[in-house]
Formats: C-alpha cells, sequence, structure tokens
C-alpha cells in the first residue's frame, strides 16, 4: 500500500520530534534537538498511514539552486520495510526536479563506522540509486567518518502529487 504523501504542516512538528525519539539507534538527544530546530525553517514531507504520521523527510535547497539536501529522513519504526523511505525520497526527487535542481545529496556516517542500522542507512540510499561522492574523517561531532552521497535528478513528468506538494514548497 503506498503511503498518502503531503508537505510537512506546522502541526505535523511534534509528531514527527515523538517518532525521532522513537529511533534511538539512528538520532542522538542532540540530533532530535537539531530536527525540532530544522523543522522551523526547512520544508519536508510526512508520509501518512490513516491520520498518522508514518515517516518524514526534510531538505535544503543550497543557495545556488541546483542542489538539495536530504537533512532528515525517518520512519516509524513499526513500519521499516514497507517501502514508505522509498515513496518519500521518490516524492522529494518529484518535487526537486520540478523545481529545478538537479542533484540530491544526503550525508551519513561511513563504513569506516560498523554499526549496523547505519550499513542498513547506506544499503537504503544505495538501492534508491545514490552514489558515494567522499568520505570526510572525522567530520560528525562524535569523531565518526561521513559519507557523501548524492543522486542525479531526472527530468520526470508532473504528477497531480508532486505538483500538489509545491503549494507550501
Amino acid at each position: 500500500m503506498t503511503p498518502q504523501i503531503r508537505q510537512i504542516i506546522r502541526e505535523d512538528h511534534a509528531a514527527i520530534v515523538a517518532m525521532a525519539k522513537l529511533l534511538p539507534q539512528w538520532f542522538t538527544e542532540l540530533g532530535i534537538q537539531h530536527i525540532a530546530r530544522d523543522l522551523e525553517t526547512q520544508n519536508g514531507l510526512v508520509a501518512l498511514e490513516g491520520e498518522n504520521i508514518a515517516g518524514f523527510v526534510t531538505y535544503a535547497i543550497a543557495v545556488d539552486e541546483t542542489v538539495a539536501e536530504l537533512t532528515w529522513i525517518a520512519v516509524h519504526p513499526n513500519l521499516h520495510r514497507k517501502g514508505i523511505g522509498r515513496s518519500l525520497v521518490e516524492a522529494l526527487e518529484e518535487v526537486l526536479a520540478m523545481l529545478g535542481v538537479s542533484a540530491l545529496q544526503v550525508s551519513t556516517v561511513a563504513d569506516s563506522v560498523e554499526y549496523e542500522p547505519y550499513a542498513r542507512t547506506r544499503s537504503f540510499y544505495h538501492a534508491l540509486g545514490f552514489s558515494d561522492i567522499r568520505v570526510d574523517k572525522g567530520w560528525f561531532p562524535s569523531g565518526d567518518d561521513r559519507l557523501l552521497l548524492r543522486k542525479l535528478l531526472t527530468e520526470r513528468t508532473s504528477s497531480t502529487s508532486a505538483t500538489s506538494f509545491l503549494g507550501k514548497v
């Protein structure tokens, strides 16, 4: 079943932060504080299962407007491996392509850190067509290495769902 996806609204913020708290293997307390902060200034999408938020993705567009950064993504822990994360990223790609963005990039913990949740994260991005760009040694406050990944976006046929996202972008 494909979730309903729509633009994040202010009323979603508390539920998004609460969901991030359910994922301590990915989000530290500092990360959760950054999510709450970034929700105030960044756009994003939520996936809904009924009336409940099943997942979210946020993004920022670079100053030159050709590259966007996927800043945060999460899916409720009871709903992993159901295509919700994939649906969110694909919807985001449609929105960004319609805005003229040519590439989407994301950062995650590099494979120099042996930690199964982030191995799954890297596999997720690779399965969606992201390519490794570089590793930045000691980039994270923890001292962990960062892997930067990028995906080139192609022009897509406008879908009614993507067009509806642009109302608040």
